[in-house]
């Protein structure tokens, strides 16, 4: 009458959805299953508990169990002796069970402190190898470098030292190498990433890495596989030296936790930290690939709301999105029109007063307390702690700590522009285009208070306001 699937280990170790196995309990308690036929019983499941408290299940919601290998009467019979039976076999198929992944276990341990693969997909710049025997007279597979794959790394270690960004990288294998997704584009800045800071490029052989886990970062050196005197096992051939390694490593780190870095991207975000939306949530750059009508595709850059995405559904009932390059060549056109006399001696007045206010140092830990209060509070959204009337006490508790970190970070930009200071306006326009992302901002910031941005369909001139610093 029907059949459920189930694809998935039993065992007590491995990593399980048993979707089939779920929606068979599913319709067991639903009462739509009059009996159930297996092959055998330890096919069910591999834990003991769970198989005498699955059969019990069974039997009070009626089903009949039949096993090709194991005898009726005892499944679904509820005497002392049936349960004893059916007891044992459970016990010793999952000892069996257990045997079996201890041994499994201790073989995969045993390939790793001797370098080889065993199985899995090789990792970026490495294919399998031929199986060869080491001098301890042990068999198996080592990686060895990818014809296209392996150079690839050893240019974009080169381009990140250079100070070049992961997304020229991209741009780069995809010219060069062809390199790129499955579906033709770049390679995602993700992946160079974890290729890149991954100890495989010092020929180290990873081992029982865990899962990733938002908010908890790990050493990956950590988790590499050693030998019997505790050595890094050198598994394949490296890339770079360790020290060239840790530069790169160092180097992206810092390019993605920096405050004032140039970000990582295809496009120079200008606007991100002034645009606001009606909703009074941030606009941030977004970037996505159109098709023309020749089958071209092409990069669109955007600023758009993110009220929906932080707050939940139905926060921003306008959608706010701003495209890029005219949004920021109708910001920088009414900046250069500003630079005067006036103002830049009105800025030099506010940036002594805002160093006077308070010391930087109490500036950055008070905005970090905000920003922690602001995470924590996000993360308490949808949780049981916080339901009905109560959301929206919560929505105005992130609400105000999101308010204090806006006017924290205003504060702290005013006491950081000294590093750039504005004595002449012509010679700052006819420099702009030298200038980096962090300059750029800092200018604007010097000027602008806020830009605030609507929704709809009109010129960007005309869904824009500046509001200016008083």
């Amino acid at each position: 009458m029907g059949e459920y699937i189930d694809n998935d280990s039993a065992s007590t170790s491995a990593a399980r959805t048993r979707k089939g196995w779920r929606q068979l309990n599913q319709d067991i308690n639903a009462g739509q299953v009059p009996a159930l036929a297996f092959w055998k019983l330890d096919r069910t499941n591999r834990i003991a508990a769970k198989i005498m408290e699955w059969i019990a299940q069974c039997q009070q919601a009626g089903v009949y169990l039949v096993s090709h290998q194991d005898s009726a009467s005892e499944l679904n019979t509820a005497t002392a002796g049936a349960k004893l039976v059916t007891g044992i076999k459970a016990l010793l198929a999952e000892v069996e069970t257990d045997t079996m992944s201890e041994r499994q276990l201790a073989s995969k341990r045993h390939l790793a402190e001797a370098g080889f693969a065993h199985g899995g997909m090789p990792p970026l710049g490495w294919m399998a190898g031929p199986r060869v025997v080491d001098e301890a007279g042990r068999t198996g597979v080592r990686l060895v470098p990818h014809p296209v794959e392996h150079p690839a790394l050893k240019d974009a270690v080169d381009m990140v030292l250079a100070g070049k960004s992961l997304a020229h990288i991209s741009r780069h294998w995809q010219e060069h190498f062809g390199i790129t997704t499955a579906k033709g584009g770049p390679v995602y800045e993700a992946t160079i990433y974890r290729s890149l800071v991954s100890p495989r490029m010092i020929g180290y052989r990873m081992r029982q890495v865990p899962e990733h886990q938002r908010g908890v970062k790990i050493d990956l050196l950590d988790y590499i596989a050693r030998d019997a005197s505790g050595e890094p096992v050198i598994a394949q051939e490296p890339v770079c030296d360790r020290a060239i390694w840790l530069r790169v490593r160092r180097l992206l780190e810092q390019a993605k936790t920096s405050r004032t870095r140039r970000p990582w991207g295809s496009h120079e975000w200008l606007l991100t930290g002034l645009l606001h939306c009606q909703c009074g949530e941030r606009l941030y750059g977004h970037q996505k690939y159109r098709t023309k009508a020749s089958g071209e595709r092409v990069p669109a850059f955007a600023y758009r709301c993110t009220a929906n995405k932080v707050r939940g559904p139905g926060n921003c009932a306008g959608g706010c999105t701003i495209d890029a390059a005219k949004g920021e060549a109708f910001v920088l056109g009414w900046f250069f029109s500003q630079i005067t006399d006036d103002a830049l001696a009105r800025a030099r007045a506010r940036r002594r007063a805002a160093r006077s206010d308070a010391g930087i140092n109490e500036v950055v830990t008070r905005l970090d307390d905000a920003k922690a209060e602001r995470d924590a509070l996000l993360a308490k959204q949808g949780t049981s702690e916080y339901r009905g009337a109560m959301v929206t006490m919560l929505l105005s508790l992130i609400e105000d700590a999101q308010t204090r970190v806006d006017a924290l970070q205003r504060r702290l930009d005013a006491m950081e522009l000294d590093e750039f200071p504005i004595d002449d306006g012509p010679t700052l326009i006819a420099s702009w285009s030298e200038r980096d992302i962090t300059e750029k901002r800092t200018y604007l910031r010097r000027l602008i208070r806020r830009i605030d941005a609507l929704p709809g369909k009109a010129l960007t001139e005309e869904r824009l306001q500046i509001i200016p610093v008083e």
